[in-house]
């Protein structure tokens, strides 16, 4: 018998994609995993007072941040440039970079 395209391996490619391979069964689905409890489930987190402090909205903010916050907002808060440079070099020197 001979196939549509004329292609020998084209043929042969649809012959062995139409017809099922000869002594192959079919495959079953797989048993459905059963739920066991793991170590995670198990685990216990404690949660530190200060983390549940934080987690509650009750953030004390020091005395700098304040400082800064006001300067800010009044428009007093002046950017260094040139210090801003210098740290940069600085965490790059730490870095390797």
């Amino acid at each position: 018998m001979k196939g549509i395209s004329g292609n020998p391996v084209l043929d042969a490619y649809q012959r062995m994609a139409i017809s099922p391979v000869q002594g192959a069964s079919t495959v079953n689905a797989p048993a459905p995993v059963q739920n066991t409890p793991s170590r995670a489930d198990n685990a216990e987190v404690k949660i530190s007072p200060q983390a549940r402090e934080l987690a509650a909205g009750g953030v004390h903010e020091s005395a700098k941040v304040v400082a800064l916050k006001a300067k800010i907002a009044a428009g007093d808060f002046q950017v260094d440039p040139a210090r801003i440079a210098d740290r940069m070099l600085e965490q790059c020197e730490k870095v390797g970079g």
